[in-house]
């Protein structure tokens, strides 16, 4: 009988306790990094952020081709030429106008939102004459014909241009038809679509799901040592443990981009690591110790308060019919 209690216990603590807690722990801890909109923009208006913008690791990690309104292009030498024409404050403002613009959609619970193109496009409009000679210098491009609309096997062939200032008026009026076919506002989600989400702060609302994930997960936890056992002390010993181990995940969380980032594990490719272009691997890491910058106070709360419970059950005394040995 003691053995199906302690069963039980353990399944109502594996299958719904632990994920409660977990979760509870990881949005507490994910909170201030992405609660405003200010946080979140913390990401972007970093050097770091336009520092991979410019380096070589964008064009490593650029495809081999690139659709450009209906032509193909050479997806490595129009990333460079990307580079050299359009500035970084261009990129990061436009992409700071999109997350103060999400977050403002979503704050009026709409599931869509709307941002300002017109800066990123005015940029790459006056870099076009810059991107066109950028791209016919570094496109080394074999001779083929033009692909022909609807041939799927010419479907990644980089288009074939004329040699000398033709080249370069070509590849400069691909760009500005394909950017005249894009919206001055680009839409991101499903225009008219709705989010049932409370007419608060994302920070609030975030940490008031995290205190109702806790509550709810402690509750749980609490009952899953009452059915296990009829000692007191036991209990303890056994809510602490449970505390311990989603604590410990969220600890090891925190502590992983502070100690080290696997870099030769992350791997972009088969050919290409992490590790191997450096300006990415320094952005990723400090995007993981900003958003998990939440965890190690947490995982430490957590942690102290499952060892404060197991100390308690060292300290009470054993009942007269405890069998339980000292460990």
């Amino acid at each position: 009988m003691k053995g199906l209690r302690r069963f039980l216990g353990f399944a109502l603590y594996l299958c719904m306790a632990f994920p409660l807690m977990l979760g509870g722990l990881a949005v507490a801890s994910l909170a201030p990094a992405a609660g405003d909109s200010a946080a979140l923009k913390t990401l972007v208006v970093d050097p770091r952020f336009s520092e991979l913008l410019r380096s070589p690791d964008l064009v490593t990690m650029a495809p081999e081709t690139m659709r450009l309104g209906g032509s193909v292009l050479n997806g490595k030498a129009a990333t460079a030429a990307f580079q050299a024409s359009v500035p970084t404050s261009a990129v990061v403002d436009t992409v700071s106008g999109a997350i103060d613009a999400a977050y403002e959609a979503f704050g009026r619970g709409d599931g869509f939102f709307y941002f300002d193109a017109r800066p990123l496009k005015a940029a790459v409009s006056t870099g076009a004459p810059t991107f066109a000679s950028v791209y016919v210098a570094k496109a080394a491009l074999p001779e083929t014909v033009t692909r022909a609309p609807g041939d799927p096997g010419r479907a990644e062939t980089p288009i074939t241009l004329p040699p000398g200032d033709a080249g370069k008026a070509a590849v400069e009026a691909v760009l500005l038809g394909a950017l005249a076919a894009q919206p001055d506002q680009a839409l991101i989600g499903e225009a008219g679509s709705r989010m049932e989400i409370p007419s608060v702060s994302w920070s609030l609302a975030a940490s008031q799901a995290s205190l109702w994930l806790l509550l709810s997960g402690a509750g749980l936890c609490f009952a899953s040592v009452m059915v296990s056992d009829g000692d007191w002390r036991r209990r303890l010993g056994t809510l602490g443990s449970r505390v311990i181990a989603p604590s410990a995940i969220i600890l090891s969380i925190g502590l992983l981009p502070r100690l080290i980032l696997p870099g030769q594990a992350l791997r972009l490719s088969p050919e290409i690591a992490v590790a191997e272009l450096p300006a990415l691997l320094d952005y990723l890491r400090f995007v993981a110790s900003r958003l998990g910058g939440g965890f190690l106070p947490a995982g430490l709360i957590g942690l102290g308060v499952g060892t404060a419970l197991v100390s308690v059950k060292r300290a009470l005394p054993l009942a007269d019919d405890d069998e339980e040995d000292l460990e």
